[in-house]
């Protein structure tokens, strides 16, 4: 009898220890096979207390609701709901916020809280949109952001409310910053050095499309570098849609001549130079190469403008009314594709005459 007592006694722990083991493997871990045991009837399962916060997501709008019932209460009397926006310091952000009762709520107001729970700056602007007020014009670090649509409501009816997060671009600071890190390690001799700076830069027209200073880089690496006229283009556009310009090397006479035949027998500039041709939107400017002006020409003040092949080369003429002499010049390259381009650009984005 002793010895069956003693054989329960061992026995019975480790019964119990195998249908808990049992149980375990079947619910109480996800990676372990075994489907987990649905509740009892009428029973519910136990959910994490308070609601999972919202978030924002850049280009998504999301709806919300101002309830004095529910939504929070600042010191200063005022309602708000509460988002998290992921973003960089980088970011340049506009918000967008409109209530869909403005007899209750005409005009929502915005406050943003970072880590230890400081308040950002934020500025709303004439078009009723906010963005951030800081010095840099973006946030101060990387990282998880408090959101709050916030308004005074009198009553105890709710007010619904739209709010959007744009991400426009990128911060003046930050560009110029990473603008500078790329353009410092470019050799133009070094291929492998072309092909990343070309790389990097593309990239920051691509997060920045907003500003112009990669594009015109890119553009003048493809042209004058990598010999591909189309991608120089398609940068060069970018650039001067951008409010910036398309910058070609030029070659040109100091009294603007037309080409002649040289001592030497050749066919060329009797006095050459070289400088600069920028062109923009609704201008185009010539620079000699230490980059003083030589003129300033506007769609207006451009009667004709032509490209002339003198012997085996292509030359750009530009006739300005009030004027008798003509602007005569030719891409330092002499390259037809490269005459074809600054007659098409100056077409299209100063004189106003597009061709496709």
């Amino acid at each position: 009898m002793k010895r069956q007592l003693i054989s329960l006694i061992v026995i019975l722990p480790l019964l119990s220890l195998s249908s808990s083991l049992e149980v375990y493997a079947q619910g109480g871990d996800p990676n372990l096979r075994g489907a987990k045991p649905a509740p009892a009837p009428g029973v519910k399962e136990s959910k994490p207390s308070g609601p999972a916060p919202h978030t924002l997501s850049f280009g998504m709008e999301r709806k919300g609701k101002l309830d004095p019932k529910t939504s929070d209460r600042s010191a200063d009397g005022s309602f708000y709901e509460e988002m998290i926006l992921k973003a960089e310091s980088e970011d340049l952000l506009t918000f967008h916020v409109k209530s869909d009762n403005p007899s209750l709520c005409p005009s929502p107001g915005l406050q943003i809280f970072g880590r230890n729970n400081a308040e950002v700056a934020v500025e709303e602007a004439p078009s009723g949109d906010f963005k951030i007020a800081t010095p840099t014009g973006g946030l101060p670090a990387n990282g998880d952001y408090h959101v709050r649509v916030t308004c005074t409501l009198s009553g105890r009816n709710a007010v619904p409310f739209k709010i959007k997060v744009d991400r426009v671009g990128m911060t003046a600071v930050a560009y110029v910053d990473r603008f500078n890190k790329i353009y410092a390690n470019y050799r133009e001799n070094d291929p492998a050095s072309v092909e990343e700076t070309v790389a990097k830069l593309e990239r920051l027209v691509r997060e920045a499309p907003e500003r112009p200073t990669a594009s015109e880089r890119l553009g003048i690496i493809y042209l004058e570098v990598r010999k591909d006229t189309g991608k120089a283009e398609l940068a060069m556009n970018q650039a001067i849609k951008a409010s910036g310009v398309a910058l070609i090397k030029v070659s040109f006479d100091s009294k603007w001549r037309q080409m002649t035949k040289l001592r030497s027998g050749e066919l060329g500039f009797e006095d050459k130079r070289t400088g600069w041709l920028r062109i923009q939107a609704g201008m185009v400017t010539l620079h000699d190469a230490s980059n003083k002006t030589l003129a300033t020409l506007t769609g207006q003040q451009i009667k004709e403008l032509s490209k002339t092949v003198v012997s085996a080369y292509n030359l750009v003429t530009i006739t300005v009314n009030n004027s008798r002499k003509p602007y005569i010049f030719a891409p330092e390259s002499m390259r037809p594709v490269e005459a074809d381009l600054v007659v098409k650009l100056i077409q299209n984005h100063v004189v106003g005459k597009v061709i496709n």
